[in-house]
């Protein structure tokens, strides 16, 4: 038998951007990496999709690679939520691509389905499903199967189709409460049962895992937010973080109480599972910004601001005082407050003496402003006040974009220790379901912030009023700016 010191946690990580195979030891340390990028391709507007197949194969050679290295005990695994693969369980083909949870192609049929009494969102897995299943097996005499990135990844490992509550709760599929199908819902989209994953706890034995030549228990699934939740000790009610990666998610735990609704709340949060386990689940709430590192690579890779995101931060160093340029980050659309898929992105406030520093600062300010909509509609939605927030995500490491963003929403940011919070999230979750952490509470000996960020106070009520009335003019160039879309209401 290994002793605890000896214990390793293999974890898949499936960014959308990037995928990760990690060994994580018994006292919550990443000891080792292999990545590689996987970015979802958009043919055309509004789509945005991924080849799963080639998904599961850089997956599987990067799991080989950490297991022929390290000697792990189990496998957790944590990847983007409500992305689907819709594939032929007998002959492990998926069927179509990949559609990537920023996909809105099926925004007409949320659209029809609300005129009867559906409400469905094109980022959730529920109507993704339904159209590749209308495309490829209309009269469903096939056998498809439909789920969530972490089902698919299960089912080729382990043969078993699951998938877990804080990916479940995600789709449209379930009632709110997160542990029963919605019958209605398959119904009307014509998702046979059988179709689906079945729903485990996020934190408990999934089936063993095959990989190259390699026998593992998968034992924890998550969803990314919910995994980077554990990995900076998002634990109890009232806690709260900030995730900045492709895109951008301020999560919130609530408690054990179950929502009474899977929609938007009233300043567009919505209600998510934390956590899971054989004791029950927790919930919690979530603000959606759908880019913010994605939003820096367009301003490198397409508008040509910098060669890297490294550089555009240097570019943005360099901005002029009193730049009023800013940018509105709505690639795709605009979710929490404003919910509004037919945004377009924009800069504001540019004149003649602009200079490629001013759009850069503008790129790095526009997001802040958006992380700062975010926790201001969790805190209104929530009843919460939140003195410091626990942030991660690779914009984390522009100390000139924390600033901004601390100084926006007027807290005190804790800026995580690890690298990466999903890695180790995940690596928590399972050595949670080995028995190696005795509860969620002993998580925190091992979060340690990085270090702390506090609002400059130089950046006083009249400049903060100002910047804010700024953005919020900007946003408003920004919506509505394809109306067919915009008038579409989830």
């Amino acid at each position: 038998m290994k002793s605890r010191d000896e214990i390793r946690i293999a974890v898949l990580d499936i960014g959308t951007s990037n995928i990760r195979a990690s060994s994580v030891d018994s006292h919550g340390q990443i000891i080792s990496e292999f990545r590689t990028k996987f970015t979802p391709i958009s043919p055309t507007r509004g789509f945005v999709e991924f080849d799963a197949e080639k998904l599961f194969q850089n997956s599987i050679y990067l799991l080989d690679k950490i297991l022929s290295e390290q000697n792990c005990s189990a496998l957790a695994i944590t990847n983007q939520r409500a992305s689907t693969v819709v594939f032929d369980p007998a002959t492990l083909v998926p069927v179509c691509m990949g559609q990537s949870w920023q996909d809105l192609r099926t925004a007409p049929m949320c659209l029809a389905l609300k005129s009867s009494g559906i409400t469905l969102s094109p980022n959730q897995s529920a109507p993704k499903i339904s159209l590749a299943m209308d495309l490829f097996d209309k009269d469903r005499q096939l056998g498809l199967a439909g789920g969530t990135i972490d089902a698919w990844m299960c089912y080729r490992l382990t043969g078993t189709f699951a998938t877990d509550h804080t990916n479940v709760a995600m789709t449209g599929l379930v009632e709110p409460n997160a542990t029963k199908i919605d019958r209605n819902v398959l119904s009307k989209l014509h998702i046979p049962e059988e179709s689906i994953p079945q729903i485990r706890p996020s934190i408990g034995e999934f089936g063993l895992a095959r990989i190259g030549g390699f026998g593992i228990p998968l034992m924890a699934m998550m969803g990314d937010q919910q995994a980077s939740m554990l990995g900076q000790g998002i634990t109890v009610p009232g806690r709260a973080k900030a995730t900045f990666g492709t895109g951008a998610m301020v999560d919130l735990v609530t408690g054990e109480k179950g929502p009474s609704t899977t929609g938007k709340l009233r300043n567009g949060t919505i209600p998510i599972v934390a956590r899971s386990d054989r004791t029950g689940l927790l919930f919690g709430l979530e603000a959606i910004g759908l880019h913010a590192g994605s939003a820096v690579e367009f301003a490198c890779h397409s508008l040509g601001l910098a060669p890297d995101p490294a550089s555009l931060g240097k570019y943005a160093a360099n901005s002029t005082i009193d730049s009023s340029a800013i940018f509105v980050p709505a690639l795709t659309g605009l979710a929490t407050p404003y919910w509004d898929f037919g945004a377009l992105a924009c800069f504001a406030g540019l004149t003649h003496a602009t200079s490629r520093s001013d759009l850069a600062m503008a790129v790095i300010i526009g997001i802040a402003h958006m992380g700062a909509d975010l926790i201001e509609a969790i805190e209104a939605d929530s009843g919460a006040r939140l003195d410091s927030i626990s942030v991660d995500g690779g914009m984390t490491h522009s100390k000139l974009f924390l600033q901004q963003l601390s100084n926006l929403n007027q807290k005190r940011l804790a800026v995580s220790s690890a690298n990466e919070a999903t890695t180790l999230g995940a690596g928590f979750a399972a050595l949670l379901a080995l028995g190696v952490l005795d509860d969620v509470e002993s998580i925190d000996e091992y979060i340690k912030p990085n270090f702390l960020i506090e609002p400059d106070p130089a950046f006083d009520n009249v400049l903060l009023r100002k910047s804010r009335e700024h953005w919020r003019r900007a946003v408003e160039m920004s919506l509505n700016s394809i109306p067919e879309l915009s008038s579409v209401t989830f």
